[in-house]
């Protein structure tokens, strides 16, 4: 196999616009979350009358390069000084995640919301860490990512144009990033941890379990059970290796997903860090195939639940066609046209990219 051909196959032939519509979604209800959560003490980290005050703002976003001072975390409100244009920033910035949850003029929401976000993420640095860093880093590969050609306004439109509902196919390099970086967040984190003594030993956990700065419940009696605790480091060291390596093979991917959220869910109790393993899990769905995305979209129809729930019956009279035979409804309709659609060509098909 030519590596280049490869390569070029792996980064630029079209593929399904689903998982990253799918992911869009949950993406941008997660951001919302987080916007709201930042409401709490808005004034203190993100305005003239908390914390940094003044110049203090513009002063700790810089960073120090071969002896100098670097300004390069530039935001808008580190050169305004009114409590007024931080709040206007954050009502841009949820206006613009509502907008690319939903879809609509995808590709320009995703946009204002990076540079809306950064900016508020750039005023306090002094606050920032790594999980927070986490939403800037994946707005930034959304911004790229044509997110609206599956699952949104944007696409419904596209479809009335087209008059088709076949699958829309996007290029997936933006995409192909956004994968890479997730992987590598899990394999760097996998990395540094392994060149600390206290994780090859097994006593991390113990220290995490004790940092009551962070902890959302006292787990403290853990502690007296040292072999747990030891099987708890190494699991996690194995989980985020496995991670970055593993979702992106369809045999393992469902055990990869399984054990991160495994991971992100039993690190929640012990870090109180809002968002961040949510975000995390998010982002395997970026990873599915087609089917996958399709599996993951009729398990959260609220039409499906009911159906189990007995609460919803299907009507024999509408299903039936005029000649005797059943007809698909709608929903059916549109899936079975995706099927057909995948087995045109790809230079018949259109990609959509928006």
């Amino acid at each position: 196999m030519n590596p280049i051909r490869a390569w070029n196959r792996f980064l630029f032939a079209p593929v399904s616009a689903r998982p990253l519509g799918l992911f869009r979604i949950v993406y941008g209800v997660l951001m919302v979350a987080y916007l709201l959560l930042m409401t709490v003490e808005f004034n203190f980290w993100y305005t003239d009358q908390g914390l940094l005050q003044g110049n203090e703002a513009y002063e700790a976003a810089g960073s120090t390069w071969r002896g100098q001072v670097e300004h390069l975390r530039f935001s808008p409100l580190n050169y305004v000084h009114d409590p007024i244009s931080p709040r206007v920033v954050y009502a841009i910035a949820l206006v613009s995640a509502v907008g690319l949850t939903v879809g609509w003029r995808t590709r320009t929401m995703s946009i204002v919301f990076w540079l809306a976000f950064l900016s508020l993420y750039h005023r306090n640095p002094s606050s920032n860490g790594g999980p927070d860093a986490m939403p800037a880093i994946v707005s930034f590969y959304v911004m790229l990512c044509p997110c609206g050609a599956a699952y949104s306004i944007d696409a419904l439109r596209e479809a009335r144009k087209r008059g088709t509902e076949a699958e829309p196919l996007i290029t997936p390099w933006a995409l192909r990033l956004l994968q890479m970086q997730m992987c590598l967040v899990y394999f760097q984190s996998c990395v540094i941890k392994c060149d600390g003594a206290t994780w090859m030993d097994g006593t991390a956990t113990h220290y995490v379990l004790f940092n009551r700065e962070f902890g959302f419940f006292n787990l403290e009696w853990l502690g007296a059970y040292p072999l747990l605790v030891n099987g708890m480091t190494h699991v996690a060291l194995l989980a985020e290796f496995a991670l970055a390596f593993w979702l992106w093979f369809r045999p393992t991917r469902r055990w990869a997903i399984l054990g991160g959220i495994v991971l992100h869910a039993g690190i929640r109790p012990v870090l109180n860090i809002p968002g961040f393993g949510e975000l995390m899990c998010a982002t395997y769905l970026a990873f599915l195939d087609p089917d996958e995305t399709m599996a993951v979209v009729r398990a959260l129809d609220p039409r499906a639940w009911a159906a189990r729930l007995g609460l919803r019956r299907p009507n024999l009279e509408f299903l039936r066609g005029r000649e005797g035979s059943i007809a698909l409804p709608s929903w059916q309709q549109r899936e079975h046209s995706f099927d057909r659609a995948e087995a045109i060509p790809v230079a018949e098909r259109v990609a959509v990219g928006r």
